[in-house]
């Protein structure tokens, strides 16, 4: 991102500033949304040994934030899913190079660049799914164990309120 630069846009795009709490889901599986002045997200995961449970709070105050606490965070997956996705002919973009490989027991592949690296990875996906909807969103998101699908819903439910 730093290398590309940034390149200032005459137009200004109008944000989506949450006005009102909008929960997908209940129990410990869930994402929410509420107002605030920013962006915060607060995420939790809580994947099998040796991943564990982490917990990440992000606040995106600026574009460095972003670039040096959420953008370096790799996508990750366990060897026995990576296998079984190579012979299906998926997972090719991933390679041992750009990616978090885990076994039962420990990363296989490469160092962490945080300790809780697998938590802002989920992260990433989150703030690159609510750009889904074309425009910023502000507010304060709180997940746990989510994913794609959840953070897809909790768009619908935005777009269906706003």
């Amino acid at each position: 991102m730093r290398k590309a630069g940034i390149c200032n846009q005459s137009a200004f795009v109008e944000p989506i500033s949450v006005t009102k709490p909008t929960q997908v889901g209940s129990g410990d599986e869930f994402i929410r949304i509420e107002p605030a002045d920013h962006l915060i997200i607060d995420y939790t995961l809580d994947y099998p040994h040796p991943i564990g449970v982490q917990h990440v709070h992000f606040e995106m105050t600026s574009t460095d934030a972003y670039a040096d606490q959420i953008a370096p965070a790799r996508t990750f997956g366990f060897v026995r899913e990576f296998h079984k996705l190579a012979q299906m002919g998926l997972a090719s973009g991933g390679r041992l190079d750009n990616l978090i490989l885990v076994d039962d027991d420990k990363v296989v592949n490469t160092n962490l660049r945080f300790p809780d690296e697998f938590a802002r990875h989920k992260v990433l996906d989150l703030i690159g799914d609510l750009y889904l909807l074309g425009r910023p969103i502000i507010g304060h998101v709180t997940a746990s164990k989510t994913g794609h699908s959840d953070n897809l819903a909790l768009l619908r439910a935005i777009d269906a309120a706003s």
